[in-house]
């Protein structure tokens, strides 16, 4: 293969690639010919009119100074540092999957060319952090290191500050390499760097950056960490007020100012006769605005990068992983975007240079794993089984987390009784023994509620047990029920019959109130109340 070939990029438009520019390293100062300062500061000293000043001359395509202070804020804002490392391991620490363009074999072969000599090497994990780093600044610039040999493929990318490039004097959207007497730069070479610009928001990439907003609050928080700090210094201290006569010199007064100084640190001053030194207690101070000013910044900073208050913590449930600490939708937005960059920048390339141009691309993503109640998803998936649904069952190992097992594999599965037996002493399978009220409950017949009931269904149905006189008695009055209850119903169901409204009906039960036949089960009751009624006087359970 040449040394130099045409290639069309993903919007048709040739581009003239240079095979051994490729392998070297383009994007450095010495190459470049910038002195880059990495030891230069911007914060230090901020300011309101520094802070305006940097922020419009940014807007304008000189960001040096802001990329300089993007990065310091990161540096010396812990807040800042741990929910913006939060939204960016939100997405860095998916797995990327590699789907074919379709089930043909060419398809499939691509696809796991790509899986093989790309995505699953150790150079591409580290690849997505580095492309993260566009949330801070607005955008980010990884160089990619090709290794051209009998097939194309990347075999190192390299991160590049962004202080080495600029915009283009014209539109201010495009990447250029900045050059030492080329106030416009350079073209980027094609196929040599990795450009990730979040869509956080419409407009230039220049004024994209969350740095852009969180500088403010870095400023007016430095603000009020410094007045606090001063004021720690002396909290608790009692004033000490020097008083000196109307007639003292200048020099006086200065060895009087000169002591009551160095009480606050000495503990210890002379001065002369006719002066004083009081220490006033200090009363009614408190550095409560100052952390409520600084909590007041950290919960709108914690909204701009993970879209809610606080560290992402106290609104998570219990239980819950730290992804879920960003807002759902920010992490979703943030996985895509990464996507598309990768797809256009190095998957299409990787396979154009190696297979050629393609109808259907094969499409590598991070998915997002969607958080399930197992227990409800069974129940549901097992009454939809049972209707006749089909499922696949490796989608029910994705979703539960586990492998398909492997051929010869030793499987997990449910003994059988003779199993769960085997080996056991008589009795050691049974059920422990239940109370009597546990057992009525199985049948809804607590003898709390049920005096007679209860005790009787227990012991008709558990014919180990011994019924004493009482049990017997209501036992023989229950079986009895059915050919005294009989001709009530039939003169009811009657009545019932005969009328032809509600109104009707309930005249004729109150005709039949004193001709019901229940001579029977009035004489029944009647002997059983008599019996209870003497067991009661004589003492008797």
């Amino acid at each position: 293969m040449a040394d130099a070939f045409r290639w069309l990029d993903a919007y048709g438009v040739p581009m003239r690639i240079n095979r051994a520019a490729l392998s070297r390293e383009r994007a450095v100062p010495e190459l470049t010919g910038i002195r880059h300062q990495f030891d230069e500061a911007v914060a230090p000293g901020l300011n309101p009119a520094r802070l305006a000043r940097t922020l419009r001359d940014a807007a304008m395509g000189e960001d040096y100074d802001f990329l300089t202070l993007a990065e310091e804020i990161e540096e010396r804002e812990p807040h800042y540092r741990y929910v913006l490392e939060t939204r960016k391991n939100a997405v860095t620490s998916l797995n990327a999957q590699v789907d074919p363009a379709s089930e043909d074999q060419r398809d499939v072969e691509i696809a796991d060319f790509l899986r093989n000599n790309v995505v699953e090497t150790p150079a591409f994990q580290t690849l997505p952090d580095m492309l993260m780093d566009g949330l801070n600044k607005g955008y980010a610039h990884v160089e990619t290191i090709w290794e051209t040999g009998s097939a194309w493929i990347p075999r190192r990318y390299i991160w590049r500050d962004q202080r080495l490039f600029q915009f283009d004097r014209e539109t201010r959207s495009q990447f250029r390499l900045r050059i030492q007497g080329e106030p416009d730069g350079v073209p980027l070479d094609p196929l040599k760097f990795i450009t990730h610009v979040p869509l956080l928001k419409m407009g230039l990439p220049a004024r994209n950056g969350l740095a852009r907003v969180g500088a403010w609050s870095f400023m007016l928080k430095s603000f009020s960490m410094r007045d606090w700090a001063q004021f720690l210094e002396i909290y608790g201290m009692p004033l000490r007020l020097g008083k000196y006569s109307p007639g003292s010199s200048a020099d006086d007064r200065a060895v009087l100012l000169s002591a009551v100084r160095n009480l606050g640190r000495d503990a210890a001053a002379i001065i002369p006769i006719g002066m004083e030194i009081d220490l006033i207690e200090t009363k009614g101070f408190s550095d409560k605005p100052f952390e409520s000013n600084v909590r007041f910044i950290d919960e709108q900073v914690s909204k701009l990068v993970i879209g809610k208050p606080g560290d992402g913590t106290a609104s998570s449930k219990a239980g819950e992983e730290v992804l879920d600490k960003v807002r759902a939708d920010i992490r979703k937005s943030d996985a895509r975007d990464l996507q598309l960059t990768l797809m256009e920048q190095l998957i299409r390339p990787v396979v154009d240079l190696n297979f050629g141009p393609q109808k259907a691309y094969p499409k590598v993503h991070f998915p997002i794993p969607e958080r399930k109640d197992l227990q409800v998803w069974a129940n549901a998936l097992a009454q939809l089984v049972d209707r006749g649904l089909e499922v696949e069952q490796s989608q029910i190992y994705d979703v539960v987390g586990l492998k398909e097992p492997a051929a010869g594999a030793k499987l997990l599965r449910t003994p059988s009784a003779a199993e769960a037996g085997a080996g056991k002493p008589p009795g050691a399978g049974r059920p422990p023994p239940q109370t009597p009220v546990e057992k009525a409950s199985a049948y809804r017949l607590d003898p709390r509620i049920c005096l007679s009931c209860g005790p009787a269904r227990l012991a008709a149905d558990d014919p180990e047990a011994d019924p004493d006189e009482v049990e017997e008695l209501v036992a023989e009055a229950l079986d009895g029920w059915q050919p005294d209850l009989s001709p009530i119903v039939a003169a009811i169901r009657a009545a019932a019959d005969e009328a032809s409204s509600y109104e009707e009906f309930q005249a004729a039960l109150n005709r039949l109130g004193t001709d019901l036949p229940v001579q029977r089960l009035a004489r029944r009751l009647g002997i059983g109340a008599m019996i209870g009624r003497g067991r009661g006087d004589a003492g008797l359970d």
